[in-house]
């Protein structure tokens, strides 16, 4: 049995907007130096735990992920827990960067709006 270890990571920045990094599973603690804002570590070599400041709310969410579960799912969508609101998705590639595009396309449609 094969799995595919490639993720990405899209973290919301204090601009509303995401930045979307590809990594594999084994370069997950090399997130802390490509997100100022992230702190990821792992644990029994099956658990990651992220510690991410919020550019929403400015507090600091800690988020528990099992690693197989994680290569499992399509995506995997972290939020701020005061807002109720998205600061990070993780998961397939092309999962990670379609949500992203459908963000952007909505802000773009709430701009012309305005």
């Amino acid at each position: 049995m094969i799995f595919d270890t490639n993720i990405a990571i899209a973290l919301k920045n204090s601009n509303g907007e995401y930045k979307i990094e590809e990594l594999t599973i084994f370069e997950i603690e090399s997130m802390n130096a490509r997100f100022s804002s992230l702190n990821a570590e792992l644990y029994k070599t099956n658990e990651m735990v992220m510690k991410v400041k919020c550019p929403l709310c400015g507090e600091i969410h800690i988020y528990h992920y099992n690693i197989s579960e994680l290569l499992k799912r399509n995506m995997v969508i972290g939020g701020c827990e005061q807002l109720a609101l998205p600061i990070f998705f993780i998961g397939k590639n092309e999962k990670v960067i379609q949500k992203v595009k459908e963000h952007r396309q909505t802000i773009k449609k709430i701009q012309a709006m305005i």
